[in-house]
């Protein structure tokens, strides 16, 4: 006797069929699966082994600048200098400091250069040229670290050290038209506080007083709560001292 099947039932066929189906393919092709399965752990063993590697690789650059920057902040003793203690260098002088310090930021530059660390070092490596009297050197390194890590935290502190480059180089003229632009239009990620201060300390450097003043006026109008304010104010004959350090 005839029996018409209901939706359900012949869906319910349907998938068995198809179940089955795919056993059958298991079954016939399970090499291939053993291989394909293989293939996806090695995959996820290199990605692992990779991290392990990138997160070991990470802690030792840490460790290698930790120990550039213990050399570069130690004290001096002319009396009792021991630059080879690892954790609390000392040095007979200055000089002595500055070479070891440079030894090491080169070598977590050149063996760690793409992290954190390797970066760092380099501006670190500026500034040592720079207090050597290295200008060129020191322009060199902080230039590198920008083009590469334009967004790193340190990048405004660098790119204000090569516009002191600049005015001690004698290019003031070339920097104020360049400040000039950056206010004008994008200003390259750098605050406009900034900017205009910068321009100020140019404008003064070139003797231009009539138009440095414009430019802390500016900056004291547009931006009254800037860390700039108070020494443009003193510049501009509105404050009564100049913050320390400025």
């Amino acid at each position: 006797m005839s029996q018409r099947l209901s939706r359900k039932e012949i869906k319910r066929d349907e998938f068995m069929e198809t179940l089955a189906g795919a056993f059958e393919w298991v079954r016939g092709n399970s090499q291939i699966l053993i291989l394909s399965g293989l293939a996806v752990l090695a995959a996820l063993i290199v990605v692992v082994a990779y991290l392990g590697y990138s997160e070991s690789r990470a802690h030792k650059a840490d460790e290698s600048l930790a120990q550039a920057l213990r050399i570069y902040q130690a004290p001096l003793d002319a009396v009792a200098a021991n630059p080879a203690d690892p954790e609390a260098p000392t040095f007979a002088d200055a000089k002595a400091r500055s070479e070891q310090a440079n030894e090491h930021f080169e070598a977590v530059k050149e063996d760690f250069g793409n992290t954190d660390a390797g970066k760092i070092a380099t501006v670190y490596l500026g500034q040592i040229a720079a207090m050597n009297g290295d200008l060129e050197s020191a322009k060199t390194y902080w230039q590198d670290f920008v083009a590469k890590s334009s967004d790193h935290a340190l990048a405004v502190e660098v790119r204000v050290n090569l516009m002191a480059l600049d005015r001690a180089a004698g290019k003031g003229d070339e920097l104020v038209t360049e400040l000039r632009a950056m206010l004008s239009g994008p200003n390259a990620g750098l605050p406009p506080d900034l900017l205009w201060y910068q321009l100020g300390l140019t404008l003064e450097e070139l003797d231009r007083q009539s138009e440095a003043a414009e430019a802390f006026e500016r900056l004291v109008e547009e931006y009254p709560q800037s860390a700039f304010a108070p020494a443009a104010r003193q510049r501009t004959g509105q404050g009564q001292s100049l913050p320390f350090g400025t």
